[in-house]
């Protein structure tokens, strides 16, 4: 099976609620570094990291874009989606 398959099956099995998390998420971590206003950049900050603690373990990484992932990285936010992972 193919990684675009796998993501693909990924895709098809997230509930309504999740995939709009998800979308949620991307799409704010995508916007944020195009903010200029930074009390308004403060708050989409804050919203986001609200978003990824309450539903990043139940959403697959691999269905991340680049640009999201990245900035979940910079945030210090990326290592809260998906499964918790062992130490």
């Amino acid at each position: 099976m193919s990684k675009d398959e796998i993501i693909t099956e990924a895709a098809m099995s997230e509930t309504q609620e999740q995939w709009y998390n998800r979308q949620a998420i991307e799409q704010l971590a995508q916007h944020i570094p195009f903010e200029r206003d930074a009390a308004s950049k403060s708050e989409q900050i804050e919203f986001l990291r609200g978003l990824v603690l309450r539903h990043g373990r139940e959403i697959d990484p691999d269905l991340f874009g680049f640009e999201a992932r990245q900035e979940l990285i910079r945030l210090g936010l990326w290592s809260r989606i998906g499964p918790e992972q062992p130490h």
